[in-house]
């Protein structure tokens, strides 16, 4: 009876698990990862980098290939877009964007990083 209790609550917790697991929807990356990488203080000039890292505490991470929320999603185009800067709120914005926004690294083809400073990253995607 004991060991009768026991397999059902493994096989209860074991179907609620996959339950949880399968209920949370996520945005997954299905290409490269980018980011919009503007210069130029009059005439600025944009471009896309492929992200490669993201530095937090001095040390290196893989950048996240899902996420539970995006600033946009195209269905039709199945792309994704995460803004990483706040804008329009001048010095405050400049404040909120020194104090909180990631840092974004390219890998360069020697093998070195490099530090980009991205507008907003994107991403082919799938919704699951």
């Amino acid at each position: 009876m004991e060991r009768n209790f026991a397999l059902k609550f493994r096989c209860f917790f074991l179907l609620f698990s996959l339950y949880s697991a399968s209920s949370q929807a996520e945005y997954c990356a299905i290409s490269e990862i980018k980011g919009n990488v503007c210069s130029g203080f009059v005439i600025e000039t944009c471009k896309f980098v492929r992200i490669d890292a993201v530095k937090e505490g001095g040390k290196l991470y893989k950048v996240n290939r899902c996420y539970e929320s995006v600033s946009e999603h195209s269905e039709s185009k199945s792309r994704c877009w995460i803004r990483t800067k706040s804008t329009g709120g001048g010095l405050l914005s400049w404040g909120l964007n020194a104090a909180s926004q990631p840092q974004f690294l390219h890998q360069n083809s020697d093998g070195t990083y490099e530090d980009i400073d991205v507008e907003y990253i994107t991403f082919k995607c799938v919704y699951h």
